[in-house]
């Protein structure tokens, strides 16, 4: 799968893309941007298309670039003089020393000349010494040098931090850009884009993971197999419990609309009262869950027996 810094498309964030370019032509360009928004939406595949027209010299508004440009070629690379990324791996903490050295190697000349460009993704996890160092940075930036912070939580960011910065919040994709990234991964997965929540980042994350074979197999239950199998195999982790619940009240859901409008559906054989009923059961049952922290595998096993009658 393409990374972030390897996706030559941007999907969706239009508005987002025009405010910046619109930003960067006038005299008050912000050297400091949080880029807001929930997780697997974009915000690094923006954070590289604007870093790579910066970087390119541009100042006709084209962000388009082929693969075989240098200056992507350098990106992937990681060989460019005038790009700088941080990232948060794995959860962990990011450290005053990799915020020391991005200080030492800014005092630097420039090695183009041009435009020099900062991402820090997951900025919200910076530990206390990295973004006060980072804040004596942002309060007096080299010329020329953009910063992009990227952030799932613009509140955990240092309020001095967020003083000096312009706020860029990106939106969720609809559906239709959804399905456009998936297919410019090579997958299609419909099942999952009922709880993607405008992410397509959390789709990809769940077939990286379980996800593609939880899906298969909770279809089996539904057509008929059985479900004390599944229940024990995915039912207490979290994660996956989670999926479980997302997909099960969308397939509810979906099912329930199919027979209002008169079309093929799991409660084709069931009054509308009926399938009416057992949608507000299974509901309240993950709804308990949650609330009072109920055994996930036998919340499971309720719902099935709810689901079947």
């Amino acid at each position: 799968m393409l990374t972030p810094c390897e996706n030559l498309v941007l999907f969706g964030h239009q508005e987002a893309r025009e405010s910046f370019l619109k930003s960067m032509h006038s005299p008050r360009f912000s050297h400091a941007w949080i880029i807001s928004g929930p997780f697997g939406i974009g915000k690094a595949t923006f954070a590289f298309h604007m870093a790579r027209y910066l970087l390119s010299g541009r100042t006709d508004g084209n962000t388009v670039f082929s693969e075989t440009d240098p200056l992507q070629r350098r990106m992937v690379a990681q060989s460019h003089g005038d790009l700088w990324t941080l990232a948060s791996n794995e959860g962990k903490e990011i450290g005053v020393d990799a915020i020391r050295d991005l200080n030492v190697a800014l005092n630097q000349t420039p090695a183009e000349g041009g435009w020099r460009v900062v991402i820090i993704d997951g900025a919200d996890r910076m530990n206390r010494n990295a973004a006060n160092a980072l804040l004596k940075r942002l309060e007096e930036p080299p010329v020329k040098t953009v910063f992009f912070l990227l952030t799932t939580l613009p509140g955990r960011l240092l309020p001095t931090i967020r003083s000096r910065c312009q706020f860029l919040p990106l939106k969720p994709l609809n559906t239709d850009e959804v399905k456009e990234v998936l297919e410019s991964q090579s997958l299609v997965m419909p099942d999952f884009l009922a709880v993607s929540e405008g992410s397509p980042g959390q789709i990809l994350s769940l077939v990286e993971g379980e996800g593609a074979q939880l899906s298969a197999d909770l279809q089996a239950v539904l057509k008929g197999g059985e479900a004390a199998s599944f229940i024990r195999t995915y039912g207490g982790e979290e994660q996956s419990y989670g999926l479980i619940e997302d997909l099960m009240r969308h397939f509810v859901h979906d099912q329930l609309l199919e027979k209002v409008e008169g079309r093929d559906s799991f409660f084709a054989y069931q009054s509308l009262d009926n399938a009416l009923k057992v949608r507000e059961k299974i509901e309240g049952l993950f709804d308990q869950c949650r609330v009072a922290q109920l055994d996930r595998k036998a919340t499971l096993t309720c719902v099935f027996a709810s689901l079947r009658g």
